[in-house]
């Protein structure tokens, strides 16, 4: 008896750690054709309740569209802050019902969508002039505090990936009106997602780490390839997008290994078309680039099945 309980605690602790959910334990163990056709069947079902609704929302927005410069004030804002507040709380509301919960994801979504847009309209409306990043800057708190909040209260993926987006941006948009230099500011926020990606990805919201992984290199290299060009130390851009490659290792991102690859390339393309453009070297710099696009190409796959997909 006390081997079953055993067992029984591993199975809980193994789907706790890998998500799995109990449907999809019993289509494993049935594997008929009968939970096969009823799995498809609630995919289908899904697939054309979003596109549905996606319908439903274009047309409203394009009636809304239609009438937006016969409207008064307040109609605006009801249409788009009061709208959008009324889908965050039914969101809200769908979390508390299990039969309602999987309705939370794309209300929580339409509502980070309208939000903002009616936060900008009401300050629209009521300013008079100023500086509209003030009004973004605005925004972007507002949002960041509410979605960060009913994060910490609901714990849910979307909400964190909506606090990440208003977040950032409030920081971008706070550090350009510093006049902060725009390189040292795409270096800090690249690192800095980076950085929450690494931290995501060992959380239960590892799904939405691969766009941190994916935003984070790109600015942060971005910014480092505009501060080193044409200086001395230009050729520390290929050691960063080597370094790139090897964090991809390291927290097993293949979005990140991409990243990296291609910087690498990119990297070694601009360097023989600067060096090599004039010469016979040049053709032969490109068949060589050529060759290592493809050995690049095997080396990445190699790096992804060794070190990233492989299980720890």
């Amino acid at each position: 008896m006390a081997n079953r309980h055993d067992a029984l605690d591993d199975i809980i602790r193994l789907m706790k750690s890998h998500g799995i959910t109990i449907d999809e334990i019993a289509t494993a163990l049935l594997g008929n054709s009968e939970a096969k056709a009823k799995q498809n069947s609630s995919i289908l079902a899904r697939l054309f309740g979003y596109i549905g609704g996606l319908f439903i929302i274009s047309g409203m927005t394009y009636f809304i569209g239609m009438q937006w410069d016969e409207m008064s004030t307040l109609p605006r804002i009801l249409t788009t802050l009061g709208s959008g507040f009324c889908l965050f709380i039914m969101a809200i509301t769908c979390t508390m019902r299990d039969s309602l919960e999987k309705a939370a994801t794309p209300l929580f979504l339409l509502a980070a969508l309208l939000e903002p847009t009616g936060i900008l309209v009401t300050l629209s409306e009521f300013s008079r002039g100023g500086n509209p990043a003030h009004g973004m800057l605005f925004m972007c708190c507002v949002m960041a505090i509410q979605q960060g909040f009913t994060f910490w209260a609901k714990d849910r993926t979307v909400l964190a990936l909506t606090t990440l987006f208003f977040g950032s941006f409030f920081f971008a948009i706070a550090f350009d009106l510093m006049h902060i230099d725009a390189n040292l500011i795409g270096i800090v926020m690249g690192l800095s997602l980076t950085c929450i990606g690494w931290s995501l990805g060992r959380s239960k919201h590892q799904s939405i780490a691969p766009i941190c992984y994916l935003l984070g290199p790109i600015i942060f290299l971005c910014a480092m390839g505009d501060w080193l060009y044409k200086t001395p130390f230009e050729i520390l851009f290929l050691g960063l997008a080597c370094g790139t490659i090897f964090l991809s290792t390291v927290v097993r991102s293949g979005t990140l290994l991409a990243v990296g690859t291609l910087a690498t390339l990119g990297y070694v393309g601009y360097f023989m078309d600067k060096h090599f453009s004039d010469s016979l070297a040049g053709p032969i710099g490109l068949m060589l680039l050529g060759v290592m696009l493809i050995g690049a190409g095997v080396l990445a796959v190699r790096i992804n099945n060794k070190y990233i997909k492989q299980k720890m």
